[in-house]
């Protein structure tokens, strides 16, 4: 069954706000505030109009999957990534098809050295 186009802006939001916080940390203690985080994910995302309501519906899918955990002190609610040991098969799979990506991106530049100087 496909899936709509609206899941998967939704899959690509969480995956690219979980790669952002997961960037960010730097231990048990880092924690990012929800204002940091929204404002480098709308930056990374582009011009596709990224809001406040759509972020934090992001946040609840990903709090929900249980991928990260929030902290709230007064008004402000800070968040982090949550790691889960993965089996080794998991991992390879995963090895897979990075080294899969990095090969056709490597030979996407080949393609852009060989083109003639004026051409882009």
């Amino acid at each position: 069954m496909p899936i709509s186009d609206k899941m998967r802006r939704q899959r690509e939001l969480d995956r690219l706000a979980f790669e952002i916080l997961a960037a960010r940390y730097t231990g048990p203690e880092s924690w990012t505030c929800w204002s940091d985080w929204f404002a480098l994910t709308k930056v990374k995302q582009g011009n596709c109009g990224l809001g406040p309501a759509t972020f934090s519906d992001c946040i609840k899918r990903l709090l929900d999957k249980q991928k990260i955990k929030r902290s709230q002190i007064a008004k402000n609610r800070f968040y982090q990534v949550v790691f889960v040991s993965r089996s080794s098969s998991e991992v390879e799979s995963d090895c897979s098809e990075s080294s899969v990506m990095l090969d056709v991106a490597a030979r996407a530049l080949e393609q852009l050295k060989r083109k003639p100087p004026g051409m882009i």
